[in-house]
């Protein structure tokens, strides 16, 4: 990648994670970025982000299906819930989760089921 500009950050990220972040070597960078997913992981289904989980679990149970990811086969205990709306009025529930702490790891998610009233 010699002589190549590095990427530019997201437009809305601020200058004091920004200008540290440069800073960094590729190694540190890669470690950083591991945890930074870890983070993001745990807060998805802790903290702020984590009070929607709550909401989300009883939104799944009162569809008739379990909330608990142990109860679905290939799905790491570590799974959250999100909720999508493919289309106006139609409500879909899937656990997902990192495959691996890695930044680079590809998000995973199975299917829960429709939402929707029958």
């Amino acid at each position: 990648m010699t002589g190549e500009s590095p990427p530019e950050p997201p437009a809305d990220a601020p200058a004091y994670v920004v200008e540290p972040l440069e800073r960094q070597s590729a190694d540190r960078l890669r470690e950083l970025a591991a945890w930074a997913a870890k983070l993001a992981d745990h807060k998805a289904t802790t903290g702020p982000d984590g009070d929607h989980q709550e909401e989300f679990r009883r939104h799944v149970e009162a569809a008739g299906y379990s909330a608990d990811p142990t109860d679905y086969e290939g799905v790491p205990d570590r799974a959250y819930i999100s909720i999508k709306e493919p289309q106006d009025g139609y409500e879909y529930a899937y656990w997902q989760w990192r495959s691996e702490p890695d930044v680079d790891a590809p998000d995973m998610n199975q299917a829960i089921g429709s939402l929707d009233e029958s």
